[in-house]
């Protein structure tokens, strides 16, 4: 076995302790995203930026069944050999509140870095599988046509590089648009400084909201605008690129059809039926437009229960929340050699799994043929994916899966 030293908590870290806190402890909306500021801003992301609230609805709390299980001993390895436990993982991967839902009942669940079974974290870029849903919901009722240029219904891109794009190279990301997605660092990138796509994704963070608007600043105004001026290099659908803009559009022409905010909408098709324990939120940008690649924040228990419903083929809380079909969909998608589909990664083609991932260390993982959830909070130090904390998250899930199907 290896075990390292358990990372650093906020209260270790002395974030936002003392009235006022001391200028070095301080979280701001400028260091919200970046380490370790994280461990702090990622349980309190309502306190640095305005939200839009999704109502629970009236009815009661869709309870799980507890089983608690003995999985902590479950081992998983590097490729050296060296061993890991399922039980050291929470830690080693920065780990602030995870969750395991086996056959329908929670067998695992545990919280760190002083995060409750009541606190709303974010999902970061997990918030797309959630838009990706939705807006698969709404192409199943008819309200739109996936085979449909994306101009059909947002005339206002037709000089844009989205213009010939369909909805549906937009909801598996195969667009051919020239955004640099997360390269530089939007929070510490200035124009002028970088090519011009970079700098576009620093103007991307400022029209989101992400980052305060800077004195003298001169580009879109809002996100709407910014979209607009999008290019292209390449051919649409050839070939999967990971870009955040994808959401704002497929968020755009539900809001344009059904003249209703994101939020209303995921409150009244999954939301309010979902027998959720606490509303969910939506970070909102400056023109109150939801961030819907990167904004939405929930409780562990209720990101847990939107994933046993997928898992459950839609139905949940006594009811039929997401049509059969296209559940059944995505879990094609996820046997096939597509690495993304419906705004969710595909990541064990032998157990059909699939899962939500987002900055800093966000999972809701979905295996079918292991008959489990793993809903994960995070906050790694360099919040993003590929390091230490990743290996971790990502070695463990899977041999959890494997001893569960034995």
């Amino acid at each position: 076995m290896s075990f390292q030293r358990p990372p650093k908590t906020a209260d270790e870290l002395g974030l936002m302790r003392g009235f006022p806190p001391s200028p070095d402890a301080r979280v701001t909306h400028a260091t919200q995203l970046l380490g370790p500021y994280n461990r702090w801003s990622f349980q309190n992301i309502q306190k640095l930026n305005p939200t839009a609230d999704v109502w629970r609805g009236n009815g009661p709390v869709a309870h799980f069944d507890e089983e608690l299980g003995d999985i902590d001993e479950i081992p998983y390895q590097r490729r050296d050999g060296t061993t890991y436990t399922f039980g050291e993982m929470p830690e080693l991967s920065y780990t602030d509140g995870i969750a395991v839902v086996h056959q329908g009942k929670m067998i695992y669940e545990r919280y760190l870095n002083g995060m409750q079974a009541y606190t709303r974290h974010a999902w970061a870029s997990g918030s797309k599988s959630m838009t990706g849903t939705i807006a698969a919901m709404l192409a199943y009722e008819g309200l739109f046509d996936l085979k449909a240029p994306v101009t059909t219904y947002l005339p206002e891109l037709n000089a844009s590089g989205w213009a010939s794009a369909t909805v549906r190279q937009v909801m598996d990301m195969t667009t051919a648009i020239t955004f640099a997605e997360g390269k530089p660092d939007p929070l510490l990138e200035q124009p002028g400084m970088a090519h011009p796509s970079m700098v576009e994704n620093w103007m991307y963070s400022v029209t989101m909201g992400w980052r305060a608007r800077p004195q003298g600043y001169a580009g879109p105004e809002t996100s709407y605008d910014l979209l607009a001026t999008m290019k292209r290099a390449g051919k649409h659908g050839e070939r999967f690129t990971y870009l955040t803009p994808n959401t704002d559009i497929l968020a755009w022409i539900m809001k344009r059809l059904l003249d209703k905010p994101l939020a209303d909408i995921m409150q009244e098709r999954i939301w309010s039926k979902l027998g959720a324990e606490r509303d969910a939120c939506w970070v909102v940008g400056p023109t109150t437009e939801e961030t819907s690649g990167s904004g939405l924040l929930t409780t562990l228990r209720d990101m847990a229960r939107f994933g046993q419903m997928l898992l459950q083929q839609g139905w949940f809380n006594g009811q039929q929340i997401i049509p059969t079909a296209i559940v059944e969909d995505i879990e094609r998608s996820a046997k096939g050699s597509s690495p993304y589909s419906h705004h969710w990664w595909m990541v064990n083609k032998e157990h059909g799994a699939y899962c939500a991932l987002g900055f800093g260390g966000q999972m809701l993982y979905i295996d079918p043929r292991a008959q489990l959830v793993v809903a994960k909070f995070s906050s790694y130090p360099t919040p993003v994916d590929g390091g230490e904390e990743f290996f971790h998250a990502f070695a463990a899930l899977p041999a959890l899966a494997n001893a569960l199907v034995r």
